[in-house]
């Protein structure tokens, strides 16, 4: 892998420069994705309503998708011109320093919430398990109407040898159910079938031994698009490969993801002691897993942001603070498995305006990205989550134009 950074790196910096020009600066770009034209074809055939499918995009990544602030943003696009399918999949619960756009969780009574983060762990996919004491509530609060008709998915799995008690579901209507309790301690999901009620909301309950939660999907009954957020703050790319494989192949059986998009870099951009082969590899065995588990998804990675460091070292770059040391090596390193690996790609930092950007968001007025000149603000992170449907819608009708 060092010797074919060593080769690639002065051709990819020049064509990097050619594509930072104001005209294909954000453009989403097709190193040759052998599901694209099912995805173009299926949001045309939604757009001109001739389907009753659902288009459904996955998007995984680190604090930049936990906000759910940039989702949010292309996903009520999508929606307003495709279809509203509903909130679609989301974390098992609050998360601490991380959001839903969607609902609003309140959690009564004890939870002990396990994050894949580092070391190898049984999560499901998303990476955030929750185990509640008997008694524990989660209320799901919409934060936009719901009304007609919803699918309530729940996926859990035992942790002891005991029979488990069937969550206990209050839907928006009043109606109580209860749904199939998990028989083993790989994840399984359960669903029921309700009637939405405005800003009701929804109560998920333990009962007495009760069975570790490892996310929920709320999904209307008919055609459109979901966007589904999994993120976790301070996450890198390799969480993905430390995910229960049985539980990332059922859960993607599922689900069929139409497309998979991934946005991490950030943090590897800011590690202190990089490997940059085994980043490489990590990246490369990440999207063939999704691919294997996942055959007819189209995969598309976001580029890394443009971030700066305040203090401490970092690569002079002409602006005012640093650039962190990693940063063009992820940059460089995304790409280049992109075309590799013949998937979609969309440069976030040449989007932003190039070098320097960060500081720029965050000199404006009002600022487009915090202090930390890591992160966004709401406006920046909407503004960006904008520049980002534009370029899908951009691909999408290229793609349908049969233009690639």
């Amino acid at each position: 892998m060092r010797s074919m950074l060593k080769q690639t790196l002065p051709l990819l910096l020049c064509g990097s420069v050619l594509a930072a020009s104001p005209a294909q600066a954000a453009n989403v770009v097709d190193y040759g994705d052998p599901n694209a034209p099912r995805l173009w074809r299926q949001l045309a055939a939604l757009e001109r309503h001739e389907s009753r499918e659902v288009v459904r995009i996955l998007q995984l990544g680190d604090s930049h998708t936990a906000g759910d602030y940039f989702t949010q943003a292309y996903r009520s696009r999508l929606q307003q011109r495709f279809g509203n399918s509903g909130p679609g999949w989301i974390t098992p619960g609050y998360v601490k320093n991380q959001r839903s756009a969607q609902f609003l969780m309140k959690m009564s009574g004890d939870w002990n919430m396990r994050i894949s983060r580092g070391n190898p762990e049984n999560l499901p996919v998303g990476g955030i398990g929750n185990l509640p004491a008997p008694g524990a509530q989660a209320e799901l609060v919409p934060k936009f109407p719901l009304n007609g008709m919803y699918k309530i998915s729940v996926w859990s799995r035992k942790v002891n040898d005991q029979p488990v008690s069937p969550w206990k579901l209050t839907l928006p209507n009043g109606d109580v159910r209860e749904l199939s309790p998990p028989i083993s301690a790989d994840w399984q999901m359960s669903y029921v079938i309700g009637n939405g009620n405005d800003l009701n909301s929804f109560y998920l309950k333990a009962q007495d031994n009760p069975a570790e939660l490892g996310g929920i999907a709320i999904d209307a009954l008919n055609p459109g698009v979901t966007v589904d957020a999994l993120g976790i703050v301070g996450a890198m790319q390799r969480v993905t490969l430390r995910w229960q494989q049985e539980a990332v192949s059922d859960q993607l059986r599922w689900r069929q993801p139409d497309l998979i998009v991934l946005a991490y870099g950030t943090n590897e951009a800011f590690d202190p002691k990089p490997d940059w082969d085994a980043y490489y590899q990590d990246l490369k065995n990440s999207i063939r897993l999704l691919r294997q588990k996942a055959p007819s998804a189209a995969i598309l990675m976001i580029g890394a942001p443009d971030s700066a460091r305040r203090n401490g070292p970092g690569d002079y770059v002409g602006c005012r603070f640093r650039q962190p040391s990693g940063l063009n090596h992820v940059k460089t390193i995304q790409r280049q498995v992109a075309i590799e690996e013949k998937i979609l790609f969309w440069d976030w930092m040449a989007a932003m305006g190039g070098t320097c950007a960060i500081q720029r968001y965050a000199s404006a007025t009002p600022p487009l990205a915090g202090q930390d000149l890591i992160h966004f603000t709401q406006d920046g992170y909407e503004m960006n989550g904008e520049a980002f449907y534009e370029a899908l819608i951009q691909a999408y009708q290229r793609g349908r134009q049969g233009k690639g």
